[in-house]
């Protein structure tokens, strides 16, 4: 499916979407279809990064168990987001490789992350978190372009917002950010790269994109 029938896709789930908070439903393709032929921003990406994750994709290689130390949830459910991504070729080379894998999770509101800076997410709010494996904590002089985009598709509202360490520092590098999406069915794409500091003249991780679907 073309840019233009995914636009497509995305008017016609708008014109058929309710308008109180109850959930749109909405396969996994169509959403990750909609999300960018809706034209939502990524970040500057390499075709290697796309096409590590796909194939990993594609394989069925098994996720990984992981959940940041540094989120201290207390109240509230984790949606994990469509897939993993991957980073290639862009950390110092080890016994898993020199490819880093991202995992994008969600904390809708109501809920309460003891480790954020204001604890509680409210009711139609998102915290969004993006852990890079493999990399370090971060550096103060460094600054990480990843964002994430979004699109409710009960109210069509959409936006983006960066991902910064907003948590304790914790390793590997976990970005997050509190979104005011709104009630619905809300979907995110996570991009861009994340700078490691123990890299030096290795290139930042260029994360292929990464699709989520969100009850908020």
């Amino acid at each position: 499916m073309g840019i233009a029938a995914s636009v497509g896709v995305l008017v016609g789930l708008g014109s058929q979407a309710p308008a109180a908070a109850q959930p749109v439903q909405v396969s996994d393709l169509t959403a990750v279809r909609t999300a960018f032929g809706a034209g939502l921003p990524v970040g500057t990406l390499t075709a290697q990064s796309v096409l590590e994750t796909l194939g990993r994709v594609a394989s069925g290689v098994p996720r990984t168990n992981y959940f940041p130390r540094s989120a201290h949830l207390v109240e509230g459910v984790v949606q994990p987001f469509l897939y993993e991504t991957s980073a290639s070729d862009c950390l110092q080379p080890n016994a898993l490789g020199d490819d880093s894998i991202g995992i994008a999770h969600a904390i809708a509101g109501p809920a309460v992350d003891t480790s954020l800076p204001t604890p509680v997410i409210a009711p139609g709010t998102v915290n969004v978190l993006f852990s890079a494996l493999n990399t370090s904590m971060s550096s103060p002089n460094r600054v990480d372009p990843m964002s994430v985009s979004w699109l409710n598709l009960n109210t069509m509202r959409t936006g983006t917002a960066p991902l910064v360490q907003e948590r304790p520092a914790d390793s590997p590098r976990t970005l997050s950010n509190t979104i005011e999406t709104g009630r619905g069915t809300v979907v995110f794409v996570i991009s861009g790269s994340v700078l490691d500091n123990t890299s030096r003249d290795l290139p930042a991780c260029d994360f292929a994109p990464v699709v989520g679907v969100v009850n908020a």
